[in-house]
């Protein structure tokens, strides 16, 4: 039983070469012994038949037949010598045998005739032995060397690993060593009046706290999350843009006010595979909720019970900035870098210019003006503002009054103080033009012209002041 174990294998199991193997170490196919063993026999006879006296060199003291003998048992083994003798012997004795001598009995007539085989049966187990052991040893040699290269191969991928682990430990050290430095930085650009600047800063405040290789940020408008800032989303995982009222995930981040992680079994259900944490950005102060916040990507190490609870730490600090920022941008009157008016502002203006419209019989029009930001890149979606606020004093007239929009960035209105409605349209195509000269390239916007007074129109104030309260809505 020993002997058919592996012997350098610790669990004693059969290695694949020695399953090929058979009991005797030689694993031969017939064909190849059978057919150079019947070709040799057989020129062997062709040429005693030609050449020869016809006895099948009987008489030979060095018969030719132990060539194929020995071949085999030296090339082969014993199974395949002994059939060789059988064969020799066979082609030898059949229908040959020498007539038996007056005076010669019958045991030296036997041993006259089976001596060549009984010589050639010897030779054939002794070499053939010696060869069987040969070839036990050689694969025993094979199969060791084979497990010392299988030994070296797991020694060369632990050494690599363990190297991996250490430069990957190192790297973290390091990274730990300046989180407070870029925990600050990223704190500053996170305390912003700007919403937009907010956003940004909350892609590099992720980047540093929690290591994220990819997540995204969603806003609430309407009663749909819409995509707004994301960053190392691929394209072969097809997240869709925005999150519906029905959506499971919705329901649990913004309906309930949950936070949902593949940590759990219900929130690897709701994330679909897309994502492994997400939570509401909640303003802790007001209570009012502005969106959800997404890790798609992180390394295995990096998630943990530590990093869900900097994620809800993460969430109500962007979610705080994001509420100062909105509110500030609600309550201011101009933006000195984009040169436009806020949302609030324009209920203000429309109602006192109507009342002055009215009173003084000139025309005042409201125009209403969205860019389609969809096929824009980053940077011209961020720029948009700032590039309206720049085309609308060029293009239009210093008393025309331009006004961010609900949703911000998006859309913008346009105050005409003595415009008609066809003076509007012209405005608006003036605005297009401009707009895309800027961008230098196409942009698809979309216009819609109010008419708030008409010069020398009669109408009550209250009537007047219900059509405007329905068109800044």
């Amino acid at each position: 039983m020993t002997d058919a174990l592996h012997p350098g294998d610790p669990n004693g199991q059969t290695s694949p070469a020695q399953q090929e193997e058979p009991a005797h170490g030689l694993h031969v196919p017939w064909r190849s012994p059978v057919i150079e063993t019947g070709l040799f026999i057989g020129l062997v006879l062709v040429a005693d038949a030609i050449w020869g006296s016809g006895d099948r060199f009987m008489h030979a003291q060095l018969h030719p037949f132990w060539a194929i003998v020995l071949f085999m048992a030296v090339q082969y083994g014993t199974t395949h010598a002994l059939l060789a003798t059988g064969a020799s012997t066979i082609a030898l004795l059949v229908g040959n045998l020498p007539p038996q001598a007056f005076d010669q009995d019958v045991h030296e007539y036997t041993v006259q005739i089976l001596l060549r085989p009984l010589l050639w049966m010897a030779a054939s187990v002794m070499f053939g032995e010696l060869r069987v052991r040969h070839r036990l040893q050689y694969v025993e040699t094979v199969d060791r060397l084979r497990n010392a290269e299988r030994r070296v191969e797991l020694l060369s991928r632990a050494h690599g690993e363990m190297t991996v682990a250490k430069e990957r430990l190192e790297t973290r050290l390091a990274g730990q060593l300046r989180t407070a430095t870029g925990m600050f930085e990223a704190a500053r650009e996170l305390e912003t009046l700007d919403p937009n600047e907010v956003l940004q800063g909350a892609t590099d405040l992720m980047n540093v706290a929690l290591s994220a290789k990819g997540f995204s940020l969603w806003l609430l408008k309407g009663d749909a999350l819409v995509l707004v800032a994301a960053q190392g989303l691929r394209q072969e995982r097809g997240l869709a843009p925005h999150y519906s009222a029905e959506n499971p995930l919705f329901r649990e981040v913004v309906g309930a006010r949950r936070f949902v992680s593949v940590a759990t079994p219900d929130g690897e259900r709701l994330l679909e595979g897309q994502g492994l944490m997400a939570g509401p950005l909640v303003d802790p102060a007001g209570g009012n909720l502005f969106g959800m916040l997404k890790i798609e990507e992180m390394t295995f190490l990096d998630f943990n019970l530590s990093s869900l609870r900097t994620f809800k730490a993460m969430c109500e600090w962007i979610a705080a900035a994001y509420a100062n920022a909105v509110t500030h941008e609600a309550n201011r009157i101009e933006d000195k870098t984009t040169q436009l008016y806020g949302a609030r502002y324009l209920t203000r203006q429309v109602e006192y210019l109507t009342e002055v419209a009215l009173r003084f019989g000139f025309d005042l029009t409201l125009l209403f003006f969205r860019v389609d930001v969809s096929e824009l890149s980053d940077d011209d979606r961020h720029a948009l503002p700032a590039i309206m606020g720049r085309v609308s004093q060029k293009s239009l007239r210093r008393t025309d009054l331009v006004f961010s929009h609900e949703p911000p960035g998006t859309q913008f209105a346009v105050l005409l103080p003595g415009t008609n409605g066809e003076g509007a349209v012209i405005a608006a195509r003036r605005l297009v033009q401009a707009l895309r000269d800027a961008c230098r390239h196409e942009v698809n916007c979309t216009t819609q012209v109010r008419t708030l007074c008409v010069a020398g129109q009669s109408a009550s104030r209250q009537a007047l002041r219900a059509i405007t309260s329905d068109m800044v809505a």
